[in-house]
C-alpha cells in the first residue's frame, strides 16, 4: 500500500473505511493483551495468596485497592469473553474501539481482526513499543536500533501490515515512556515522529508518572517535528493533575485524553502518590477545558486493561461511558452537540490519515 491511498481515509484491521462510518469511537483500549509488565509481588505472605488468586468476585475486593498486584488480572487473552463484552459496547450505540496494545504488551493483530469479524465493531490497532521495562517481552533490543529503524518498523506496520498478517496498523501509539524519561524511550517517541510524518497518521504517547513528564514528551515530538494538532496524550486523569498544567498542555495543540473513566479506586503509591479523580471530577475538568474552548482536543475512554474491569468480572465494561457516565454529562450541563464532538468528531478527525 502506498501511503496515497490511506489519505482521507481510517484504516482499520479489516482495511480502509470512510472516516463517516467511524461513529462513537473509544480512542484507548486493550482488547487482548498481557499486561504483567506491570506486575509486582507482595511481601507478606497472606497477601500473595491473592495476588496468585483468579480473578472471581471474592478477591475482587483485594484487587480493588491493590492495582498492578493480581497475575491474572492484567491478562486478557479469551476471545470469547472479549467478543461478549465488545457486543455489550455495541448494544448500547459503540461503533468504534481503538486498540492500543503493541509491543511489550503482546499484540495479537489476528485475534483483533476476528474479534472485529465477530462483533462488527470497527476496531484500528496501533503499533509501537511500549515502555522499557517492557521491551524484553518485545524479543528485540531496542537500545541496538536506530531512531530510523525504528520508524521504518512502524510506517512498515502501517503501509504492509503486521509481520505476514496482511492486518494494518492504523495509528502510532501508544507510545510507551517512564519517568524519568529514558534515552531509548525518547528515540522511540522521535521515530514516532519521523513514522508520522511519512505516513500522516495519528500518534498516542503513554506519559510517565510526573507532573512534566506529558510536557516532556510534546517537547520531545516538536523537536523532531511532529504535527501536534494529531498528538494525543493519554492519561490525563493520572498524569497531568494541575489545572494550570493542563492548559499549557492544550495550548500546544495536542489532544487532552481521559481514558481511566471506571476507575476510582486508589493509585499505587509504589510508582506515584496522587489523589486520582473519580467520573464526576473527571467530567468537571472536561467541562473546564471545552468552556476555555478546547472542546476538539478531548478524547474519553475507559483503557481497560485487566479482568477486573470488564463486566464479566465485575468491571464497568466498554460500555460504561455510554451506559453511566453520558447521562450523568448532561445532568452536569454538558450538551449533546458537545457530546458528541468528543465521542464522534474528534476521533473522526484524529483516525483519519492525511
Amino acid at each position: 500500500m502506498k501511503q496515497a491511498e490511506l489519505k482521507g481515509k481510517v484504516q482499520t484491521v479489516l482495511g480502509l473505511m470512510e472516516p463517516s462510518e467511524m461513529g462513537i469511537t473509544l480512542p484507548h483500549e486493550h482488547l487482548v493483551c498481557d499486561a504483567t509488565t506491570w506486575h509486582y509481588a507482595t511481601d507478606e505472605a497472606t497477601e500473595r495468596r491473592w495476588a496468585r488468586h483468579p480473578v472471581t468476585i471474592d478477591v475482587l475486593w483485594w484487587i480493588r485497592y491493590h492495582p498492578f498486584q493480581n497475575l491474572d488480572d492484567l491478562q486478557l487473552l479469551d476471545e470469547e469473553v472479549v467478543i461478549d463484552e465488545v457486543l455489550r459496547y455495541k448494544a448500547l450505540g459503540g461503533k468504534t474501539i481503538v486498540e492500543l496494545t503493541i509491543r511489550g504488551l503482546y499484540p495479537d493483530p489476528k485475534a483483533v481482526a476476528r474479534i472485529a469479524r465477530t462483533t462488527g465493531i470497527n476496531i484500528v490497532m496501533g503499533t509501537a513499543y511500549y515502555v522499557e521495562s517492557s521491551y524484553p517481552a518485545t524479543g528485540a533490543d531496542v537500545s541496538a536500533k536506530s531512531e530510523e529503524e525504528i520508524a521504518e518498523e512502524f510506517v512498515k506496520d502501517i503501509l504492509e501490515g503486521f509481520g505476514n498478517t496482511g492486518i494494518h496498523a492504523g495509528l502510532i501509539g501508544e507510545v510507551g515512556c517512564s519517568w524519568p524519561f529514558t534515552d531509548n524511550e525518547q528515540k522511540v517517541v522521535r521515530a514516532a515522529a519521523r513514522a508520522q510524518k511519512a505516513t500522516g497518521a495519528a500518534v498516542n504517547i503513554h506519559p510517565g508518572q510526573h507532573e512534566t513528564a506529558s510536557m516532556e514528551c510534546v517537547k520531545v515530538l516538536d523537536k523532531a517535528g511532529a504535527d501536534l494538532s494529531r498528538v494525543v496524550i493519554s492519561h490525563i486523569d493520572r498524569a497531568v493533575r494541575e489545572p494550570a498544567n493542563r492548559i499549557a498542555l492544550a495550548k500546544t495543540g495536542c489532544t487532552l485524553e481521559y481514558d481511566l473513566f471506571g476507575r476510582e479506586g486508589y493509585y499505587p503509591p509504589r510508582f506515584r502518590v496522587l489523589d486520582i479523580p473519580n467520573d464526576a471530577q473527571r467530567i468537571n475538568e472536561i467541562k473546564e477545558l471545552a468552556d476555555k474552548g478546547f472542546e476538539k482536543q478531548i478524547f474519553i475512554s475507559h483503557d481497560n486493561y485487566t479482568k477486573s474491569a470488564l463486566c464479566r468480572y465485575g468491571g464497568w465494561g466498554y460500555g460504561h461511558i455510554l451506559r453511566d457516565t453520558v447521562p450523568v454529562m448532561k445532568i452536569k450541563g454538558l450538551s449533546q452537540e458537545l457530546i458528541d464532538t468528543i465521542m464522534i468528531e474528534n476521533p473522526k478527525r484524529m483516525f483519519t490519515f492525511v
